[in-house]
């Protein structure tokens, strides 16, 4: 028996006709009754959903180590749940913890709280207590302030702190008066310092 031959124009229509009954099928089996159209229907939201997906992200603490006669902030990477939360234990971490590595330490006094943290946009501020500005020399005040800013930007080094004590913004930090522009930015101060 011999099958007839089909003219392109057949050919074209009934590939044409297998996609659009595959979209109508892809689209009943996912529950619409209908193909979609070029507008959503009136009762979903263009908006996404307001609730959050728990996505780790990583984020980078920063300790500091000494190399050549000089410091160095060391990047140490860990994992947290959402960026706002990444970014609160981070800073936690860094200046309640001590760091479980030989040559590293941390510059931050250890009673140094954070007492208000928000982010917005590129804008970090940073409000911590009055124990950040104590003790030490200007070694210790600038890797302090590197350990600090770079932990806070590290899911956005172009970010821009703005660093307060006590509700203060800070202009000088230490006996020697480290001097503190702000917002600091990692051009600010370099890793290596």
């Amino acid at each position: 028996m011999r099958v007839p031959a089909l003219q392109n124009k057949v050919w074209i229509g009934l590939i044409a006709a297998a996609v659009v009954s595959g979209f109508g099928v892809a689209a009943w089996l996912g529950g619409n009754s209908a193909p979609p159209t070029g507008n959503p229907p009136s009762n979903i939201s263009s908006q996404p959903p307001t609730q959050s997906i728990n996505v780790e992200r990583q984020v980078t603490l920063y300790w500091i180590a000494t190399k050549e006669k000089k410091f160095v902030a060391v990047p140490m990477p860990i994992s947290a749940p959402s960026s706002e939360v990444a970014l609160k234990t981070a800073l936690t971490t860094v200046i309640a913890q001590s760091v479980k590595q030989p040559n590293l330490y941390s510059a931050i006094p250890p009673q140094t709280k954070v007492l208000d943290f928000t982010v917005k946009d590129k804008d970090i501020r940073l409000n911590l207590s009055k124990e950040f500005a104590s003790g030490g020399g200007s070694a210790s005040m600038t890797g302090r302030v590197v350990q600090i800013l770079y932990t806070a930007t590290s899911l956005n080094p172009d970010a821009n702190l703005f660093l307060s004590i006590e509700g203060k913004p800070l202009t000088y930090l230490g006996g020697e008066g480290v001097e503190i522009s702000q917002p600091i930015t990692r051009e600010s101060f370099p890793l290596e310092f």
